[in-house]
């Protein structure tokens, strides 16, 4: 019956918090309920994407502080290593450190954000840096974090420790302290030493401007999320309270059917019986 139809739709729209559970309730309201819904999952699937991108880029910036802190310790070095009155051991000493430094940044070379190597371009299964030697892409890794926009979440080796020549410098600068080449070191490796941890913090405010735009974004998305839900809930969405009340009302009205109907039949039975 039309009171049963009724109940049953004040108790779904109670259990699912939603006004309209089938198109004919309200073409037009189920269509705008279906698209603020696509929304909300297209946003959602946004935000754990800037989520992502923002550990990766964290993950990339204290990689890159502490490579900058290994550089400017070998500039430390190299600095001692210059200093004409030091004898050969004082220099293979300052070199033993140097090598151990270059053992360190090759460790810093294959960091990991999870399971995943950072500096790797695309290729993030493999150590890009394996005793010597690169295995790596210089591709970028590309998140959308809105419609129709993208935004590059890593930095390769190429651009970190390749083009500056990290660790061609740092073996010239062992080079020439095994060989107690103050003149070199002084003239050569120390402006060159310098130039690297300057590419480097150049790179360190590359991933800053990134993680300041992600948080933006992050912001926007959030804001847009409130908005979206906001939508929806006023196109498909249901005051409990006011469910609740209307339910009753309507069982009311039911119960209220139901005793009609049951004094209309007993006389007709009784009737019968006779």
């Amino acid at each position: 019956s039309r009171n049963i139809r009724t109940l049953e739709r004040m108790q779904n729209q109670l259990t699912t918090g939603r006004r309209i559970s089938k198109p004919s309730e309200d073409p037009t309201g189920m269509v705008e309920s279906l698209r603020l819904a696509s929304r909300l999952r297209e946003n959602a699937q946004f935000q754990d994407n800037v989520q992502d991108a923002l550990g990766w880029l964290n993950t990339t910036d204290d990689a890159l502080d502490s490579l900058t802190s290994a550089l400017q310790r070998v500039y430390e070095l190299t600095v001692q290593g210059a200093n004409d009155p030091l004898d050969t051991d004082e220099r293979m000493a300052i070199c033993a450190e140097v090598k151990q430094i270059k053992e360190e940044i090759g460790v810093i070379a294959n960091t990991t954000h999870g399971d995943r190597y950072i500096f790797g371009g695309t290729n993030t299964t493999e150590k890009p840096y394996v005793e010597g030697a690169w295995q790596h892409n210089a591709t970028s890794i590309q998140y959308e974090i809105g419609v129709g926009v993208e935004i590059p979440i890593n930095l390769t080796a190429e651009e970190v420790f390749v083009e500056p020549g990290v660790f061609e410098t740092l073996q010239n600068i062992v080079d020439h302290l095994e060989t107690n080449d103050a003149q070199a070191l002084s003239e050569d490796d120390i402006g060159t030493i310098q130039a690297v941890i300057d590419e480097v913090l150049a790179s360190r405010a590359k991933v800053g401007a990134s993680v300041n735009r992600l948080e933006m974004t992050k912001a926007r998305l959030e804001e847009q999320e409130i908005n979206f839900s906001n939508l929806q809930a006023e196109v498909d969405g249901v005051d409990p309270a006011w469910v609740i009340m209307q339910l009753k009302e309507q069982e009311s009205v039911y119960r209220a059917s139901l005793a009609v109907g049951a004094r209309v039949i007993m006389p007709t039975l009784v009737d019968f019986i006779r």
